[in-house]
C-alpha cells in the first residue's frame, strides 16, 4: 500500500499578514484600503462638503448664542452662589518657613503675582488699591522672611478676600455694620494643630482707604474690578518658644482658619451668613529663631 500524503496547511498568521498587506495596497488592481483613485476622490469631496456644512452650522449656533449673553451679567445666578473666603494664588495657602525648603521662595512669588494682578492697568482706579495703607508691611514681599534677620523676626502674611458673586451685598442688621475678616489658630482636620504656636497674628494695615462693604454689590470686572482683600501678618514670637527639653514633644503642625464676619458699631463680630472659611497651613522648625 502506498504511503498517504498529508497536505501541508498554510500558517494562518502568515496568511493573515499577507491579507492585511494586500488590504493596505493591492498591486493587482492598484487600490489603497480597498479603494481606487476615483473612489477616494469622491469620498474626500463628500466629507469636505459634509464637515464644511457642519462647521458652518456650529458657527451659526455659537454666534446666535453669544448674542444672547451679556458680558457683564451672568446668565444664571442661583441659590448656590455663596460667599467664600479665599486667596487668589494657590501658593499662598501654605507658608513654609523651613530653612531647608525652597517653598518659601514660591510663596513670595505668589505674593508678587497677586500684587501684579492688582497693579495691572485694568485694575487702576477701580475699588481696591494694593498699597501700604491697605496692607501695611504685607504690601511688599520683601518684608516677609523665614528667619531672624538683623534682629527682625521671621514673618509672613495671609491674604484673604471673598469670591466674586454678581449683585451680592453683605447682609446688614444695622446700617453701620461693616464686612470684615477674622483669622484664628485652628486644630485642623486631624486635630493635631497647635492652638498656641510661637507666632503672633494680627490684621495688617495703616489707614484703610476703602470700605469692604462699600465695594459691594459687585457687578463686573469692567465696572468694579477685583474685590478688596485684607492681610494678616504672622510674626515669630521668641517668648513663646518652648524650652529645649520640651521641643521634641512640641506640636509643630500649625493651621489657620479665616472667616468673613459682619462687625457692628460696638465691635461685635457676627459670622457672615452662608460663608465658607479659608484654611491655611504654616510649616516651620525652630531655625526661624536664629540668623
Amino acid at each position: 500500500m502506498g504511503e498517504e500524503v498529508k497536505e501541508k496547511k498554510p500558517n494562518k498568521y502568515v496568511e493573515g499578514f499577507k491579507g492585511f498587506c494586500t488590504f493596505l495596497y493591492n498591486p493587482d488592481d492598484h487600490t489603497v484600503f480597498g479603494r481606487g483613485g476615483a473612489s477616494w476622490g469622491k469620498i474626500l469631496i463628500f466629507y469636505f462638503f459634509f464637515y464644511s456644512c457642519l462647521a458652518g452650522f456650529f458657527a451659526v449656533c455659537l454666534t446666535v448664542m453669544l448674542t444672547t449673553i451679556d458680558p457683564k451679567v451672568p446668565t444664571v445666578v442661583g441659590r448656590t452662589n455663596k460667599p467664600m473666603v479665599a486667596t487668589y494664588d494657590s501658593r499662598l495657602y501654605t507658608i513654609n518657613l523651613k530653612q531647608d525648603s525652597t517653598k518659601f521662595a514660591d510663596y513670595k512669588k505668589g505674593i508678587n503675582a497677586l500684587k501684579a494682578l492688582y497693579d495691572s492697568e485694568d485694575q487702576v482706579g477701580k475699588g481696591f488699591t494694593w498699597n501700604e495703607n491697605n496692607l501695611g508691611e504685607c504690601s511688599n514681599s520683601d518684608n516677609t522672611r523665614n528667619k531672624l534677620i538683623e534682629g527682625q523676626p521671621a514673618q509672613a502674611c495671609l491674604y484673604v478676600g471673598l469670591n466674586r458673586i454678581y449683585n451680592w451685598s453683605p447682609p446688614k442688621s444695622e446700617p453701620s455694620d461693616e464686612l470684615s475678616f477674622e483669622c484664628n489658630w485652628d486644630a485642623g482636620k486631624t486635630g493635631s494643630g497647635n492652638l498656641d504656636p510661637p507666632f503672633t497674628m494680627a490684621l495688617e494695615h495703616k489707614v484703610l482707604d476703602y470700605s469692604l462693604t462699600g465695594f459691594y454689590p459687585w457687578t463686573s470686572m469692567e465696572d468694579s474690578g477685583l474685590q478688596p482683600i485684607v492681610a494678616f501678618k504672622i510674626r515669630a514670637d521668641a517668648t513663646k518658644m518652648p524650652a529645649v527639653e520640651d521641643q521634641d514633644d512640641y506640636k509643630m503642625d500649625t493651621f489657620v482658619v479665616c472667616n468673613a464676619v459682619m462687625k457692628n458699631a460696638n465691635g461685635t463680630s457676627i459670622p457672615l451668613e452662608g460663608s465658607r472659611p479659608a484654611e491655611f497651613e504654616i510649616k516651620y522648625d525652630f531655625t526661624i529663631f536664629s540668623e
